[in-house]
């Protein structure tokens, strides 16, 4: 049955062999067939369609007949062909890219060839395809006219002859549509493939990322979104220029052959034009690709915008804002329409173009006082008319194949661009589930530029030289980067460690470093020195609620396997049951994107819930609690923190105070640094930072609690300045 190998694209077999070339082409070979009537094996109708079938799309014609008498859903659609998913074809377009970048290195290794070994069969059909569908366009128009013409000049006329001539003229009026439309429906296939296969191994690169401090967010939201395009539209149109020569050298010939010298008039008409309008082409292209640094500047500027709106509602700053984006868009709409402008007039340089080959080849034919016919100048003139197709393509193909040259570049710096290698280990003690010892971390990038890279190099061994040199002590707690460079920390000397089944709580400050620590534990920021050690599974609940667009019940399975019994659970202990009663069709209903229509402390409790069914063993929450209310914060902390969640090891941030005194150990973050960490017991009876905390804090629990925490925790340092516990040793819980 059609589909069922996950190799449908490669060479080889189950089992590694290479395959032969009936095994590889068998769908392909099948498709030849005019006519396949009793084929119903695949589960999508276009894999059995014949060649009638596929070139006039008539495969189709069942799901318009369903629903011309029902109304389609996606349940009644036919599932997509498997040559066509994404899964199949990222898979062959990886193996080529890694059989590429292998071969010559990443830096050296072509996108664009790699495209070409993807499709170059397909392609190679489709021009195929194109040949003979241009051989059947200059026979009818030129070879078939003109003889009817003399015919119907001649003295002596046969009426079977002239019967015969019309019958092949439609005969072959009706092969050049079948064999055009075959080329359209080869090259529609083949660009859906390629589109698909290289935006789904771009998707899987950039979701490999643990970090884009190399590509902005607006030119990664631009790549997605408009670079697949120019994909999709190179391999529809790029085919088609190849049958060009064959078709100028056969209609000169012809043209030369049946009116002599002043043929070649209309012909080097055709051969000026045809530059200019690649010259066009380009330029068009040119503006386009200007646009598109313009545009990726215009979405990191709105996504900055839409990101801080508060901060920028509460100065004032709209107008600023507002007239800057409107600078943006009016610069890249300008390049825009002189891009438009520009492919326009190209387009009508092929009417023109066809219709001034043929007045000045005739004009020059008159006067020169050479016999003229009516048999002759039809031929000419529909000659011509097959020639136009080559004007009137070319446009479209130079344009589709700039463009295209700029997003596989574009692709190609996402696709060789490495991850910084990870620098979380494992922790040496079973136990033990997190450790960090003698930790400085940051986000900036420690390398520096491209220009003093061989400097950074120089540095960096110099440095090993002095690594060799130091204690064992101090190369135990040595990380994979050595170089510090002037980047300035967010998070040092950083040391605690948690055993399994433990409760660690961590306050701080606004901007202390607690959902950087967060970040640290993920692997999402830079180590300078020390030791990052995560053993498990993790599972993080972020500060701002992550939803996708779909049902509630979607975002909390988020792809696990639907359980009853555990998904009821998790609804009850996360306190959504009251909720999902409230909502039209319960944990069914549709979400809009980013959860429009779910209040924050809903999207952040649906959060926790995917984070809870996903049953892993260490859980990151960062402040899960800020946006519910204090009944429902205690439940869900009873629930499913202390009573779900026991026996996993939990990393939990908060402003709340009141749930600290349950956790196992607590630590007090201030500017980047431990500033207390212990019990709750032992930091209120040392009466520091924490306990003055504790007790400023204590009956304002019914006023917002991060304002409220700040304000406290700035007069708790007045009163009493932490004492840095920087060379403290490792606390075990």
């Amino acid at each position: 049955m059609v589909g069922e190998d996950p190799y449908l694209i490669s060479d080889l077999d189950r089992r590694g062999r290479r395959r032969s070339f009936v095994e590889r082409y068998d769908p392909s070979l099948k498709t030849m067939i005019p006519v396949r009537p009793y084929a119903r094996l695949a589960p999508n109708p276009m894999d059995d369609a014949g060649l009638l079938s596929f070139a006039t799309f008539s495969w189709l014609t069942p799901v318009m007949v369903q629903g011309y008498k029902h109304t389609l859903t996606v349940d009644t659609l036919p599932p997509l062909s498997p040559y066509d998913s994404s899964n199949t074809n990222a898979k062959g377009f990886r193996i080529l890219w890694d059989e590429e970048v292998e071969k010559v290195g990443p830096e050296k290794a072509s996108l664009g060839r790699v495209v070409w070994k993807f499709q170059r069969t397909r392609v190679l059909m489709a021009i195929v395809a194109n040949i003979l569908c241009i051989v059947m366009a200059a026979i009818g128009p030129t070879i078939l006219l003109h003889q009817i013409l003399q015919q119907t000049e001649s003295t002596s006329r046969n009426v079977w002859v002239g019967t015969g001539l019309c019958i092949a003229l439609f005969a072959t009026e009706f092969t050049k549509v079948l064999f055009w439309a075959l080329a359209w429906a080869i090259n529609y296939r083949t660009a859906i493939r390629l589109k698909v296969a290289v935006s789904t191994l771009v998707f899987e690169n950039l979701v490999s990322f643990k970090m884009l401090t190399h590509i902005s967010v607006g030119e990664v939201l631009n790549i997605l979104s408009s670079d697949s395009y120019p994909l999709f539209e190179a391999a529809l149109f790029c085919p088609l220029p190849a049958t060009i020569p064959i078709l100028t050298a056969v209609c000169a010939v012809y043209a030369f052959f049946i009116l002599g010298p002043t043929a070649l008039i209309g012909i080097s008409v055709y051969a000026v034009f045809i530059p200019i309008q690649m010259f066009m082409a380009k330029l068009s292209s040119a503006f386009r690709r200007s646009a598109i640094s313009v545009t990726d500047k215009r979405v990191q500027t709105m996504n900055e915008f839409v990101t801080c709106i508060k901060l920028i509602k509460m100065y004032a700053w709209e107008k600023s804002f507002t007239k800057t984006i409107q600078d943006i868009r009016k610069r890249e709409r300008k390049l825009l329409e002189k891009a438009a402008f520009v492919q326009s007039g190209n387009s009508a340089l092929a009417p023109i173009a066809s219709t001034e080959a043929i007045v000045l080849t005739f004009t020059c034919h008159i006067l020169l006082r050479r016999e003229l016919t009516a048999s002759v100048a039809f031929s000419v003139i529909a000659m011509f008319n097959v020639m136009k197709f080559s004007i009137a393509i070319l446009p479209f193909s130079v344009k589709a194949m700039s463009e295209v040259n700029v997003s596989l570049r574009r692709m190609k710096k996402i696709l060789i661009a490495k991850s910084p290698p990870s620098y979380i280990t494992q922790p040496e003690d079973p136990d033990t589930v997190l450790l960090l010892a003698n930790a400085t971390l940051t986000w900036e990038q420690e390398a520096g530029t491209k220009s003093n890279l061989k400097k950074v190099e120089n540095e960096q061994k110099q440095q090993r030289l002095e690594a060799y040199r130091l204690s064992p002590s101090a190369q135990e707690v040595t990380g994979p980067e050595q170089h510090g460079g002037s980047c300035k920390p967010v998070l040092q000397n950083i040391s605690f460690a948690v055993r399994k089944g433990k409760i660690l709580g961590i306050c701080g400050n606004v901007g202390s470093g607690k959902s950087s620590l967060i970040a640290a534990l993920l692997g999402q920021m830079r180590l300078q020195h020390g030791v990052v050690a995560v053993g498990g599974t993790l599972a993080c609940v972020s500060q701002q609620a992550w939803i996708f667009h779909g049902n509630v019940r979607e975002n909390i399975l988020f792809g696990e396997k639907y359980d009853h019994q555990r998904y009821q659970h998790t609804v009850r202990v996360c306190a959504l049951q009251d909720d999902l009663s409230s909502l039209p069709y319960r944990d069914l209903t549709e979400v809009g994107e980013r959860g429009l229509n779910l209040s924050g402390g809903q999207k952040q409790r649906i959060s926790l819930a995917r984070a809870v069914y996903s049953d892993r063993e260490v859980y990151l929450l960062d402040d899960p609690l800020s946006a519910v209310d204090a009944h429902v914060g205690k439940h869900v902390f009873e629930e499913c923190i202390k009573k779900t969640l026991r026996g996993k090891t939990v990393v939990l941030v908060t402003h709340q105070l009141q749930f600290l005194e349950s956790c196992d150990e607590v630590i007090l973050l201030e500017v980047g640094e431990i500033c207390e960490k212990g019990t709750h017991q032992e930091l209120m009876e040392e009466r520091g930072c924490y306990a003055k905390l504790v007790h400023s804090l204590r009956g304002l629990q019914f006023k917002d609690p991060e304002h409220i925490y700040n304000a406290a925790m700035v007069e708790a340092l007045k009163e009493s300045p932490a004492e840095r516990d920087e060379g403290a040793g490792t606390t075990r819980v």
